[in-house]
């Protein structure tokens, strides 16, 4: 889990109607990006993994409740907000 004190830099990006991804990165220099994919799920996407690999994953291992859950943690703690999840 991402706490505040780890994140250096937040930005929010927008661009064709209301797709948007925010690039999160660390204190440590890695980087961690939120995708609104057409589900209005939003997918954790690391640089190492491919945007197909991590949505294929997601999609085997997590169910709806538990995706939610875990927005439910970054809505907390700051890293996104209702605005960024349902293009305020």
């Amino acid at each position: 889990m991402i706490k505040r004190e780890d994140i250096l830099h937040k930005t929010t990006y927008v661009w064709k109607e209301n797709e948007k991804y925010t690039s999160i990165i660390k204190n440590d220099g890695s980087r961690v990006i939120l995708n609104k994919k057409d589900s209005d799920i939003w997918k954790i996407i690391n640089d190492d993994d491919t945007v197909d690999d991590i949505i294929r994953h997601m999609k085997d291992t997590m169910s709806a409740n538990q995706v939610e859950d875990r927005l439910e943690e970054f809505i907390k703690i700051g890293i996104i907000t209702n605005e960024d999840m349902f293009g305020g």
